[in-house]
């Protein structure tokens, strides 16, 4: 290159998160607080930023072209195993499943990457990771699997077990349909024939078949991680191992969150409990409030286990492409056309000059644990959540009782002051809720500096709403919010 040229410009800006919310809620499992959870569940929200922190380098092109956004969401559950139910190989999955990824995904070959290569990459990281766990002498239990890799816009998914992942596909206002992309496994068919080659027993048909170990033992699942004693040929007297490590992987071309509203997973007692129908119409009750969502969702499981399991759900809600102003998506829960979208009021804070949003809220404390505070009340964080999402539903009915749909986000938050103000009076344990009239609840014009000082998961759930949403259940150390944006 002659010297009197300019060096080209080197890209250095990394890759965006992707634009999602994803939330779970677990309730069930052991009684006892000493124990471990049944359960485990893991997000990591920027995998391109965890990956480049290890120096995991992965290709730049194919299916990662174009700073392709990365996030991985998994679920492990101790409860879908071939043994008794235990919670140290869904302990171990979930603290080194991102680890086998990244070391699979930075092998690929760098001319070109396509979907048929991250499968086989997943497939891989589930080997691997049997491997390894099968290999730590103090875990003999096993569990299911429901894994999301989102890159950017294709959704890859891995299920494992009797763990399930549905997608919600939306054909109209309301009008969801789910498309379960793996899961429910039993006595897979395709294994009965494997097993009996390699000297095992199957009885039974469906979803009461069985596999037989030669010590009595019975399994109602022919696919897992760890559950060594299945494995081992060595004990079982097998010519190959009985349980299989191989998950369902799936791709899905992601066609906006209009079409493709948000992605469930959900552990064995969850997915044997609610049928797929029911999940997706929990899911789009509360749209894009992805913690509000899975609390009802295991709230509804809970009953149908006795209280016996632990019921798990994780929500990936997919939110409409990020603009420079605000989303023009409306509000959940409203009717009616797209009102226009108003531009956010530029304050100066001690930062500089930021965008800022004005906020109204309902505070719920709690508490959970032995050691009491008479500051947060005394009800526990579950029935906090269902306050508030009882909240969310008084005031989208309220909503849909109004004759004539909001013109726009300002005659939106006008409609719904006085529902609101009503609920943060009789609900609120704020000093907010003593203000009068539309100031009930009002929180005052707040930057991001601000938002970010309440800590939590308030910022990030306050973040992606517009003028008349109203927010997701977001937590602090104050106790429980639902928000809604007035401006």
């Amino acid at each position: 290159m002659p010297i009197n040229q300019p060096l080209p410009q080197i890209d250095t800006e990394p890759p965006e998160p992707p634009n999602v919310l994803v939330d779970a809620v677990s309730l069930g499992g052991p009684s006892d607080a000493k124990q471990k959870p049944l359960t485990r569940h893991v997000f990591v929200k920027d995998l391109n930023k965890i990956g480049t922190r290890l120096k995991f380098e992965h290709p730049k092109t194919g299916v990662f072209d174009n700073k392709a956004p990365m996030g991985l969401y998994a679920l492990f559950d101790g409860q879908s195993c071939a043994g008794e139910p235990g919670p140290m190989a869904a302990e171990f999955c979930a603290r080194n499943f991102h680890m086998k990824l990244l070391k699979r995904l930075s092998d690929l070959p760098a001319d070109f990457v396509d979907e048929a290569a991250i499968q086989t990459a997943l497939l891989g990281t589930f080997e691997d990771l049997d491997q390894e766990l099968l290999a730590q002498q103090d875990v003999t239990d096993g569990c299911g699997a429901a894994v999301a890799l989102l890159i950017g816009e294709r959704l890859f998914t891995a299920v494992l077990g009797q763990c399930s992942a549905i997608m919600c596909v939306a054909s109209g206002p309301a009008k969801f349909t789910p498309v379960k992309l793996g899961g429910r496994q039993g006595i897979m068919e395709n294994d009965v024939m494997r097993i009996r080659f390699a000297g095992g027993a199957v009885h039974g048909e469906g979803d009461f078949a069985r596999l037989r170990h030669p010590t009595g033992a019975e399994s109602s699942v022919s696919r897992s991680l760890g559950d060594r004693h299945w494995k081992d040929v060595q004990l079982t007297g097998s010519k190959s191992p009985l349980i299989m490590s191989l998950p369902d992987v799936q791709c899905v071309a992601l066609k906006g969150s209009d079409e493709h509203p948000f992605l469930l997973l959900t552990s064995s007692s969850v997915a044997s409990a609610v049928l797929p129908q029911e999940l997706v119409a929990l899911g789009g009750e509360f749209e894009q409030q992805p913690r509000a969502a899975c609390g009802e969702i295991v709230t509804r499981a809970l009953p149908a286990r006795a209280g016996a399991a632990q019921c798990t759900a994780v929500e990936v809600s997919f939110l409409p492409p990020r603009t420079s102003g605000d989303n023009k998506k409306r509000a959940p829960g409203t009717a009616g056309p797209e009102p226009p979208a108003k531009k956010a009021k530029v304050m100066n804070s001690r930062g500089g000059t930021t965008l800022s949003m004005r906020l109204r809220h309902i505070l719920v404390r709690y508490q959970d644990g032995p050691q009491k505070d008479v500051k947060k009340g005394v009800r526990s964080r579950q029935d906090a959540e269902a306050m508030l999402r009882q909240a969310l539903r008084d005031l989208r009915a309220d909503l849909k009782a109004i004759k004539k749909t909001p013109k726009d986000a300002m005659e939106l938050v006008a409609v719904t002051t006085k529902k609101f103000a009503e609920l943060c009076k009789r609900v609120s344990e704020c000093e907010t809720a003593k203000k009068g009239g539309t100031m009930c609840g009002d929180l005052g014009w707040l930057t991001p500096e601000d938002l970010a000082r309440f800590g939590g998961s308030f910022k990030e759930v306050v973040d992606v709403l517009m003028p008349g949403q109203f927010s997701d259940i977001a937590a602090t150390e104050q106790g429980l919010h639902l928000v809604q944006r007035v401006a």
